[in-house]
């Protein structure tokens, strides 16, 4: 629109200008060419703002481009906790090695055939009390000697509980006990009480 103003304001000062005799012969040219004039002047305006809008577009998106991008990620959820079974076989021999540390007060934990960290532990108990190096691992004698007492004190039945009594370590005592029989051979269970006699008494008491 601007183009064809000035033309239109051009146009009416040359009017004024040049002799009437030449504006009546040249004012049908010089219409026409002012008419094309603004109509190439608003064409080439026109074309100037596609041209500036394109290159606005393309800062644009190399702005975008520029721009470091961020993601929102929905919150990771905990994994969920992995439940792994013992890997340490139940025997028939952990049993009984459990049950006799039990049995001589040493809390091995549940009697399942496992030999697992609570078994260790009374198994060093054991060993402490013994007077052995505490490893937590039996020796040979060790274990004999453990199960041989438990199955010893567990077939003497009533017998074993008055042995217990006379002990100062109680039940514990019977290993302690035991083992000194082993060490001399004995093989027969102790009696501590003296079985009553049925021969009359002649004054002399043979032991």
């Amino acid at each position: 629109m601007l183009p064809i103003k000035l033309t239109s304001a051009v146009l009416a000062t040359a009017l004024t200008l040049v002799p009437a005799t030449r504006a009546s012969a040249d004012t049908r040219d010089f219409l026409a060419g002012a008419v094309l004039g603004g109509v190439a002047g608003a064409l080439i305006q026109k074309e100037v703002r596609k041209q500036k809008l394109a290159r606005e577009e393309q800062q644009r998106l190399r702005s975008r481009a520029a721009a470091p991008q961020t993601y929102t990620s929905a919150p990771r959820r905990a994994a969920p906790k992995k439940t792994y079974r013992t890997s340490i076989p139940a025997t028939p021999e952990g049993r009984e090695i459990q049950s006799s540390l039990a049995y001589f007060g040493f809390n091995a934990g549940h009697i399942d055939g496992r030999i697992g960290p609570a078994t260790r532990r009374a198994i060093s108990e054991y060993q402490s009390y013994m007077g052995y190096d505490e490893t937590g691992t039996l020796t040979s004698f060790q274990q004999k000697l453990l199960t041989s007492s438990y199955l010893r004190a567990e077939a003497a039945g009533d017998t074993t509980l008055g042995t217990i009594a006379s002990l100062p370590d109680g039940t514990k005592g019977l290993l302690k006990l035991y083992r000194e029989d082993l060490a001399s051979g004995a093989t027969q269970q102790r009696n501590l009480t003296p079985a009553p006699s049925s021969a009359p008494l002649t004054g002399a008491i043979d032991l």
